[in-house]
């Protein structure tokens, strides 16, 4: 029997021509156009061109003589000499030069040490201490911006993604006599007029100190409110007078209204008076304020109703919740902002169940009533959350006035979950100098490329590097800062504040 062949050649041909129009389409490679000029007084070591999707491109500036490199226009605004950038859109840039007699020389606020090693890519916010001014200024000193007010800054200030800045300012009254009083929360156009207004001044409580921005656009606030002598001596308390405890508020600027707080005064404990709910072992209750930690001679506002002294507030909202440095318990709180405003009252309630109850704390484990314990921090101010790749830690101005130096500390910071309450935290970066001190105010903040920028309160402003080493000064001449902040020269908040100057 003869087997009968059936031709199989059309359809491996169809077969390999679609399995080569497949392989085609897979590798067909996305160009972008990157149109690179320059400005005359100088060039560039590359060139216009197309190039494929996810190409890595360097470029430098190259000056001729008699001539500087000043800064990149179009898709970057970097004032660094060599960009890199990933293609993944067609990308304009121009670099562009200014003769070296039109250069702007540093001020004689600036001291250069390693110019290499400053992060340039941005501005410094400096924000009086208690003065009517603001400022933006670069590395040299020059000045790129200025607001000036007309009422007395409450301490913080800051710039918002819309290039305006919200400040907090002194009101006509306040109930307290002590440093740091605010009361107004305004939000001010480049042009200096006033956009929206805020005010908690009353005989009973008062703005104060520091507040922080949302994502959602609200703002978090620091309050000072009242507490009867009556109360005060009930728990043990030495006051003869009344006193003011610590409250956060969240303010919504849409409705003029406050949406959350959280008192300090609702998780107390006192191993003075066995009748009252808030008795208790302060060492078998560290997830409460040892209130007669206050009894002692902490500080001299003490006598003056001044218990705690909150100064510096930071929100984390991956995690949705608050820092906030307790200056007079030299310590930092974390408490939890997913809470009701109802819950927060309570030991119960939140992502935690913690309620209002803290959920971490660190600084000083003298707090619980053992004088002799140790302690990593001596009064302290303004606290920020680091994200490291997904490692969370915490940085603070130590402002470390039994020692008369002070300390620029970064803290690892454990799963805060409200089950490890004060485990042990790690020093991840620490920096500190014979020159650097001030007993109050003061601050830090990480740059983009990890080197940490310091205000000096007395003196002005440090940028130092992982290592320690000081590259940058600036001298203030006498003028005190509150702190220092600092913002990209490509992030939205000074795009916008630049377009409407």
């Amino acid at each position: 029997m003869r087997l009968k062949l059936i031709p199989l050649s059309p359809l491996i041909c169809c077969l390999l021509l679609f399995a080569c129009s497949q392989e085609t389409q897979e590798v067909t490679p996305t160009f972008y156009q990157v149109t690179i000029e320059s400005s005359s007084g100088g060039t560039t070591d590359l060139e216009t061109g197309k190039y494929e999707e996810g190409t890595s491109l360097t470029i430098t500036a190259l000056a001729d003589d008699g001539y500087i490199f000043e800064n990149w226009s179009g898709d970057s605004t970097s004032t660094l000499t060599t960009l890199t950038l990933t293609v993944d859109k067609n990308i304009n840039l121009k670099a562009n030069f200014i003769t070296e007699s039109n250069f702007q020389v540093p001020t004689d606020n600036v001291v250069l040490i390693n110019e290499e090693s400053i992060d340039q890519s941005g501005y410094i916010f400096a924000v009086e201490n208690g003065g009517k001014a603001c400022y933006l200024i670069d590395h040299n000193g020059q000045l790129i911006h200025e607001w000036i007010f007309e009422l007395a800054l409450g301490q913080d200030a800051e710039l918002t993604p819309d290039g305006n800045l919200i400040g907090l300012f002194k009101a006509e009254t306040s109930p307290v006599g002590f440093g740091g009083q605010g009361g107004i929360l305004r939000e001010i156009a480049p042009d200096g007029s006033i956009l929206w207004e805020y005010e908690i001044a009353t005989e009973d409580e008062i703005l104060h100190h520091d507040f922080t921005l949302m994502p959602n656009g609200n703002i978090l606030a620091l309050v000072w409110y009242r507490i009867s002598n009556e109360e005060a001596v009930a728990v043990g308390l030495n006051n003869t007078t009344d006193v003011f405890m610590e409250k956060v508020v969240e303010i919504n600027p849409q409705s003029n209204t406050v949406v959350w707080e959280w008192k300090s005064w609702d998780h107390i404990v006192q191993n003075f008076n066995t009748e009252l709910q808030t008795y208790g072992e302060p060492a078998a209750n560290k997830d409460r304020i040892n209130i007669l930690y206050s009894n002692n001679d902490v500080h001299e506002f003490v006598a003056k109703g001044d218990l705690v002294h909150l100064n510096g507030i930071a929100y984390y909202p991956d995690k949705d919740i608050i820092a906030l440095s307790a200056n007079f318990y030299s310590e930092v709180w974390f408490i939890d902002h997913s809470t009701s405003a109802q819950e927060a009252t309570t030991n119960s309630g939140g992502q935690f169940n913690k309620g209002g109850r803290l959920l971490y704390r660190f600084g000083n484990q003298k707090v619980y009533g053992d004088n002799d314990a140790n302690s990593d921090l001596n009064f302290n101010h303004h606290p920020s959350f680091i994200n490291t790749n997904g490692e969370l830690s915490l940085l603070i101005f130590n402002n470390n006035t039994s020692v008369g130096q002070s300390r620029v500390m970064e803290f690892s910071l454990p799963s805060i979950d409200g089950n490890s309450l004060d485990i042990g935290t790690e020093l991840r970066f620490d920096f500190t100098d014979e020159e650097l001190y001030f007993g109050r105010v003061s601050g830090a903040v990480r740059l983009p490329n990890g080197n940490t920028l310091i205000c000096e309160g007395d003196y002005g402003f440090w940028e130092v590097t992982p290592k320690g080493e000081i590259v940058w000064k600036y001298d203030g001449n006498g003028q005190g800062y509150w702190r220092g902040l600092y913002y990209g020269q490509t992030s939205m908040t000074i795009v916008n504040l630049l377009s409407n100057l």
